[in-house]
């Protein structure tokens, strides 16, 4: 058994040495602390939108080729075109 947390020369040292210790046995040498949590989540409003599968099978389609969600995709496109009629 360790009483100590040891230093570590390596984040891969400190990595091995969690994986086979219980962290709760190290409690008496830490400090709480506060943190506040902030949600960060987009205040957004949810819609329901029906498309024919095929549709929603081609947008998410072009969506993994570009790398993000079909939804995402959805957004963007429709923000895109808002600007473009305003």
């Amino acid at each position: 058994m360790v009483d100590k947390i040891p230093q570590f020369k390596t984040e891969q040292e400190e990595a091995d040495f969690w994986d086979s210790h219980d962290s709760t046995d190290f409690l008496d040498e830490t400090e709480a602390i506060n943190v506040t949590f902030v949600d960060a989540r987009p205040s957004m409003k949810q819609i329901s939108l029906r498309l024919d599968p095929s549709v929603i099978d081609q947008l998410k389609s072009l969506a993994v080729g570009k790398g993000i969600g079909y939804q995402t995709m959805i957004r963007m496109w429709v923000m895109e075109r808002l600007g473009q009629e305003a």
